[in-house]
């Protein structure tokens, strides 16, 4: 634990310290910003919800938390610090968890900036707090589950731009298409995808449930793509 804390600390300090990481919070927030606008959230006779930035938000994320993880192992290959980590008394997992946990906090930190916008409605309106905090949950499980993504297509090259090609353009198909096609399909490909329908997991919480469903299905798929991303490290070993 005390290593894999290490690491943690070491990748944290660096996102703050690095201009792509204050880039990527200003980005966030203004395209969260405009949404707020654009959909006139706080205008007169307006519903007091955020549920037009939540459901927007999943669209955006797909490029910016791949902006976020593509440098957390990736770094590590281009500078050849991969090899000293490989010989210290580090694990593999350590040193993929370590990674992983500091994007996540990064991400966490990033959106709870938007929390303003809720402050915001509850001093001029009167929210659903506890629907719109749900929604917050839902968004964070979002985070587990693509940060891990992220850090899994990170260990896959040593380029940094690469690395984040090869997250947001997976994440933005299929987030587009579950959005745009299957409510075209029909019968057993239909049910079968609506079980890792990202959009329709998020859904819930947007509504004010916190889904055991989804919990599992978020955290599950977080699991898996940091043990291929132990893995991909592992084979560093024997190249």
């Amino acid at each position: 634990m005390r290593n894999t804390t290490a690491i943690m600390q070491r990748e944290l300090l660096s996102l703050f310290f690095s201009p792509i990481g204050y880039i990527v919070i200003a980005g966030f927030l203004l395209i969260t910003g405009v949404i707020v606008l654009v959909t006139e959230s706080f205008g007169p006779g307006k519903p007091a919800t955020l549920r037009s930035v939540f459901d927007f938000t999943p669209y955006v994320l797909t490029i910016i938390i791949p902006a976020i993880s593509m440098r957390t192992i990736s770094e590590e290959y281009r500078s050849g610090t991969i090899e000293t980590l490989t010989t210290a008394p580090v694990s593999d997992m350590q040193f993929v968890v370590g990674k992983y946990l500091a994007a996540l906090i990064f991400y966490a930190i990033m959106l709870s900036g938007t929390l303003v916008y809720l402050v915001l409605m509850m001093r001029f309106g009167n929210p659903d707090v506890g629907a719109s905090l749900a929604a917050y949950f839902g968004l964070l499980l979002l985070g587990v589950s693509f940060t891990a993504f992220g850090v899994f297509t990170s260990s896959l090259t040593h380029n940094q731009i690469v690395a984040w090609m090869l997250g947001m353009v997976p994440l933005m198909l299929f987030v587009w298409f579950a959005a745009s096609i299957v409510g075209k399909i029909e019968g057993v490909p239909r049910q079968l995808f609506q079980q890792v329908n990202i959009l329709r997991h998020l859904d819930q919480f947007n509504r004010g449930l916190v889904s055991t469903e989804g919990v599992v299905f978020f955290a599950a798929t977080a699991v898996l793509f940091l043990f291929l991303a132990v893995k991909v490290v592992e084979s560093r070993r024997w190249r």
